[in-house]
């Protein structure tokens, strides 16, 4: 990919080049007693390539500012994102620093924590059992006694004590 330099060098360049040689066999035509119509009509397509060449290099430079102004637009995105995600990571420890937190207030064994985060995370019974190899009607269990020193009475007003002061 070439460069917004390089570019701006290129269509400057061309811009010349045309400019030259269009002026040069103009010249040329007169010297060599060209009739006037011809070289009327030669400078018309002259002034025309050199009114487009100009328009075309307003347009690159116009065209590349913006590039520009993009291009730090999606810098400062990509640094406000990577600062949201940073932070995003410091309250997903926070907020998994006060589960452990509460799990201990309520003097849940290890075990029942296990079970409790796991059941936090969304997952059912069963899918708890495979994970630990263990029974579900152990998982079960340990539910009931997560939900009787948690002070709740199912899954879902477990998940909705941590969720309470969320908003």
């Amino acid at each position: 990919m070439i460069s917004n330099e390089k570019w701006d060098i290129l269509v400057k360049v061309f811009f010349w080049i045309v400019a030259i040689t269009s002026i040069a066999d103009v010249f040329a035509d007169i010297r060599q007693g060209a009739h006037a119509l011809h070289i009327l009509q030669e400078s018309l397509m002259f002034v025309f390539a050199l009114a487009l060449l100009w328009i075309l290099y307003q347009r690159t430079k116009a065209q590349m500012k913006r590039n520009a102004q993009l291009l730090t637009e999606l810098n400062e995105v990509k640094a406000r994102s990577t600062q949201a995600s940073k932070e995003l990571v410091d309250a997903k420890r926070i907020f998994g620093e006060e589960i452990t937190k509460q799990f201990s207030d309520w003097s849940l064994t290890e075990s029942e924590a296990e079970v409790a985060l796991f059941s936090l995370k969304g997952l059912s019974a069963k899918e708890i059992a495979n994970l630990r190899s263990s029974s579900e009607k152990t998982v079960r269990n340990q539910l009931t006694s997560i939900y009787r020193k948690s002070g709740t009475t199912s899954k879902l007003s477990f998940i909705a004590w941590f969720m309470e002061g969320l908003t």
